[in-house]
Order: structure tokens, then sequence, then C-alpha cells
């Protein structure tokens, strides 16, 4: 039924893609025999849905493609947030407290390396391709496209080994950090390259997304020291108001047209906006980020993945020989270009996490399928090119993980006493979050005065232990 003066439209297709990304975590987790990232089931679900198999939805309508576009600048906006500032300054002081040790043994100069030698051997690899003719143009865009690594897939995987706070797993996250913003950086500004014809002054304005960020920044710091703003927003950020979670979407589209006027490219202007977000967030505001997370990986996300399967050509991939041997080709260069440059690592680390590092830093997802859709567009790479590029990021992020999970054993690992307890801080505050409780100073000083038995500022870590240990009802706090 349809309402005069209102254009209906169809949502059939997109009940379609709902309903499979309701079903493909249930079907994955039920399949304990193979153990494939839930974002690739989503791929190849919407391979099934589309052109290529079923046929039941196809990448037209205006509602249809603005829900991946969306779903990709979501994507990227969560991607910013993953960004921990705090564990980078972390290592950055670890690195500079130990004097005296090799440079080369220091993550803050292990990861730019690393990097960057990969973005080198990925141009002298897509300058080879061009020249034996195996891709006809747009070499930089496939370097930059091989340089990629998902850290949507590196964070995860560290998180579950529980190697994240580890000297390992910061140098990963730091690599993998680096080629996620700077490779989008230049996609963005040879995009814009493109678009324009030559490096003319419009890629200067791409700056201007920087002079946003920067100023936002320090008036979301100044703002948040404001006593009645902060108090403004505590009282509206609950119940129907969700003030920070508006104000965080805001921020976002804002970003997104800030990225359009300037003619660069959206994505840049959602990951910028994302670490936003990430940088003005207190550790009291964490639920925000879970809820803008939940949002997306309920919705958006899950959308553009279904979606990018659906315009995922088998027919075209087939059909064209060059893409088919295109496939096996860059899939050993981006394996190639990630396990050569991570040889770095063995100046500080074991074989075995070596070998480990350069396997999970091969995987590719979000990133690399962005960039082929920003070819695609331009006209760069065919739909068979894209097809081949979108089945080696499917391949890539499947094996990448499982190879990293062979080489690091769990048990093989021991965490030192530090990371241990770092780990149980993150517990305990990520608890404390979850039950929506906050403290003021005053409260947490009576708190811990309460172990400090002689008043010299060393708690006792028997009595504070013990504090934790049996059962503590809410009742306990009545005659308080």
């Amino acid at each position: 039924m349809s309402v005069a003066g209102i254009e209906t439209f169809d949502f059939q297709p997109l009940m379609l893609v709902l309903l499979v990304a309701f079903l493909v975590p249930i079907v994955i987790k039920r399949s304990n025999k193979v153990a494939i990232p839930i974002v690739v089931g989503e791929i190849i679900a919407g391979m099934v849905l589309g052109p290529s198999g079923l046929g039941w939805v196809e990448l037209d309508g205006e509602v249809i493609l603005f829900l991946r576009d969306f779903g990709l600048a979501y994507l990227m906006f969560i991607a910013g947030m993953e960004i921990d500032f705090n564990m980078i300054a972390k290592i950055a002081r670890d690195s500079t407290n130990k004097a005296g040790s090799s440079i080369l043994k220091n993550p803050i100069v292990i990861g730019p390396i690393s990097f960057i030698l990969t973005l080198v051997m990925s141009a002298l690899f897509a300058i080879a391709l061009l020249s034996v003719g195996i891709i006809t143009s747009g070499w930089m865009m496939v370097a930059l496209i091989l340089s990629t690594t998902s850290l949507g897939v590196v964070l995860p995987v560290l998180k579950e080994r529980n190697l994240n706070n580890t000297k390992l797993g910061q140098t990963i996250m730091l690599t993998a950090l680096l080629a996620d913003f700077i490779t989008m950086f230049l996609i963005s500004i040879y995009a814009t390259y493109l678009d324009n014809g030559s490096f003319s002054i419009e890629i200067l304005l791409i700056f201007g997304l920087f002079i946003a960020f920067a100023f936002l920044y320090r008036t979301g710091l100044i703002l948040g020291r404001i006593t009645r703003i902060k108090k403004l927003l505590d009282d509206l950020s609950h119940s129907t108001a969700q003030i920070k979670l508006r104000a965080s979407l805001v921020l976002l589209v804002a970003f997104i047209v800030l990225a359009e006027l300037l003619n660069s490219e959206m994505i840049l202007g959602a990951f910028i906006a994302g670490i936003i977000v990430s940088l003005v967030t207190t550790s009291q505001d964490r639920r925000v980020e879970r809820e803008l997370e939940a949002f997306g990986f309920s919705f958006f996300i899950p959308i553009f993945f279904v979606l990018v399967g659906v315009g995922f050509n088998l027919g075209e991939l087939m059909k064209s020989t060059e893409a088919m041997l295109l496939v096996p080709i860059l899939l050993l260069i981006a394996f190639a270009v990630k396990f050569i440059p991570t040889l770095i690592f063995r100046f500080a680390f074991s074989w075995r996490e070596t070998l480990a590092a350069g396997s999970l830093l091969s995987a590719r997802l979000s990133l690399i399928i962005a960039a082929s859709l920003i070819a695609l567009e331009r006209g760069i790479v065919n739909d068979s090119t894209n097809s081949a590029i979108i089945l080696v990021a499917v391949i890539s992020v499947t094996i990448s993980p499982l190879l990293f999970t062979a080489i690091i054993r769990k048990p093989k690992y021991v965490l030192t006493t530090s990371e241990i307890g770092e780990l149980a801080l993150k517990k305990l505050l990520s608890a404390i979050d979850h039950l929506d409780i906050s403290f003021t100073r005053g409260e947490l000083k009576a708190l811990f005065s309460r172990f400090d038995a002689d008043g010299g500022g060393m708690l006792d870590i028997e009595e504070f232990i013990a504090a934790f240990e049996g059962d503590h009802s809410a009742e306990e706090l009545e005659p308080l």
C-alpha cells in the first residue's frame, strides 16, 4: 500500500539481506568444523543472494546503494574508534624507558619500518604486474590495495589470545594501525588526483579534514572540563535522549559531508570522526563506544558486507582468464609483501612470533574492499578484477587468523605479572562500565584508604584481594 505523494520502496531485498545477516552468525557458530570470520560468511551469503547465485538481490536503487555506502562509512568510523591512543602512548613510554636496548627492538621503530618496506614492495610488485600486462593501468592504486591490513581482524584475534597488551601484540597493532591510516590517506589523495586529473591545489583541501579534526578535538576537551556542560550531557545520556550517541552520529555524518565538500573520500572523513570519538571518550564513557559498535555491527556493517557479496560478479570473473590468473598471483603477492617486511620483527622476537606476525598482518578485508570499490567507480579496474580482489580479501582474511593461531600456541605464551594485572584491571573497569556505575574521586580515595593500614600510601594486597572474594549482595549496603 502506498501513500499519495510518497515514493514507495520495495523492502523485500532489504528483508532478505537482513535475514541472511541474522542467520550467518548462527550457522558459523553451529559449524565447528570450519572456523571462518562472520564477515566472510556475510560476503558468501551475499554471493548466493546476488546475480552470481539466486539473483534475488541486485545493487540497484538509491536505498540499497545508500545502505552499502553508509555501511562502509560506519565501518571506517568504527575502525577509527578502535585506535587506542593510550596503547600508543604506553608503547612510546615503555620504549623510552628501556635505554640501552637496540633500536631495532623498539616497537615504535619496528612498526613503521615494516610498513614502509611493505609499501615499497607493493609498489615494485604493482609495477611488475603492469610491465607484464597482467594489469593495464592504476599501478599506484594496486600498490595501495596490496599494502592494506585489516585492523578490525587483527585486534579481535590478538584479544582472543590475550596478546593485545604484550610487546608482540602492541607491535603488530601499531603496524596494522599505520597500514590502515596511511593507506587510507594515500588512497584518498590518489582518488582526488584521479578526479582532478592532476596534483592541483584542490588536493591540499584534504588537509582541511585534519584542521577540523584538531579544532573539534580541542573544543571537545575544553567543553568536557566545564562542569555544567558535563552534567547536562550526563543527564541526557540515558533513556530516550542518548545525547552522546546522537553527538557521535552527527560527528560521523558531518565529517562525511565535509570530506565530500573538500573533494576527498568519505571513508577518510568517517575514519577521522571515529578517531575524535576515541580521543574525547573518557573511561567512564566507553559504554558509548560499545553502543555505537552494537548499532553498527547489528545493522549497517552486516548490510555492507552482504551487499559486497551481492556485487561480486562470479560470471565476469570466470569469463576473464586474466582475472582468474590474477587471483593466485595477487594472493601470493599479498602474503609476500607482509611476510618479508615482518622479518625485521626477528630483531625483537623469536622466529615463531615473527612468522605469526607476518601471517596476521596479511589479513585484509574492509579497506581493501573499499579501495577496490573506489578503483571500480573510477574505471581503474573492471568488474572481473574487482571480483578477483574481493576473492583475495576473503581468502586472506580466512587463512591469516587460522595460520596465526596455528603458529602461536596459546599455552606456550606466558604473560608477565604486570600484563596479567593490566588485563585484570581492564576486566574490572569493563564490569563497572557494564553496570553503569560511576565513582567520584573522593569515593575512590576513601575506598583505597581502607586498605592503606599504616597510612603510608601502600595498599595491603592480601586484604584488597579478600574484599573481592565471597558473595557480595546489594543488601549489605542498606545499613549504610
